[in-house]
């Protein structure tokens, strides 16, 4: 059973793995060039550049933690697509908040994701990681999937998909994320939907969005949520 935890507790290392080489595609020091490859060709390519990052910083993250943290926001930053995710987030609640509401959300949401990847990753332990070939045409070429697949030591396989989109400058990026069939982008909709209705913040967007980091909850990819 696979459990992506997004309260800054232990998150599964497999699961992140993907996530990460799919934040990383468009990392900062890929070649104008690169940008040209489709979005399955750019994530086969940067993988081993994910894998490397993380061998590396086994060796001095112990005593620089931040520079670790510092090279995983590197990898996300130019590759996920933060303003879409939170306004998916946000649904109808985003053309009721402020600019600097949304910013503010889009900051927290990007903090606690960057802060569980980077200690989660640490946790890697070489489960085999396979980027499937398209078997045809996305329906929509704006928005075309990419699909993997985790196989555990056991045996177990649990499918991952990525929407991925194109930004203003041509380069691709992570628009949404399912795994096992959870769709992380509408499961946190419907948290934070829960949060503004809950008394506790009076439907107050300020309260619910400085109260995000601790408000996600568990994520079970078998199916089901821990209450």
């Amino acid at each position: 059973m696979f459990k992506l935890l997004l309260n800054c507790r232990p998150v599964v290392p497999a699961v992140l793995l993907f996530i990460a080489a799919t934040f990383s595609t468009q990392a900062a020091d890929v070649a104008p060039a690169d940008a040209q490859l489709s979005p399955h060709a750019v994530i086969r390519a940067t993988s081993e550049e994910l894998v490397g990052l993380i061998d590396e910083a086994r060796g001095y993250v112990d005593e620089d933690p931040d520079r670790y943290h510092t090279a995983v926001q590197a990898l996300l930053d130019p590759v996920v697509d933060f303003r879409s995710f939170s306004r998916l987030v946000m649904a109808s609640h985003y053309k009721k908040a402020t600019v600097e509401q949304r910013k503010r959300f889009a900051s927290s949401f990007k903090r606690s994701l960057v802060k569980t990847y980077a200690s989660a990753l640490m946790q890697f332990s070489n489960e085999e990681i396979k980027v499937l070939d398209p078997t045809r045409a996305p329906r929509d070429p704006r928005r075309p999937t990419v699909n993997m697949e985790i196989t555990t030591a056991s045996g177990a396989v649990y499918p991952l998909s990525y929407t991925m989109g194109k930004s203003k400058a041509g380069q691709w990026q992570m628009k949404n994320i399912i795994i096992n069939g959870i769709n992380l982008g509408l499961t946190f909709r419907n948290q934070f939907g829960s949060a503004v209705r809950d008394k506790k913040y009076g439907g107050d967007l300020d309260q619910v969005i400085a109260a995000w980091g601790g408000l996600v909850t568990e994520v079970d990819t078998t199916g089901t949520q821990d209450s």
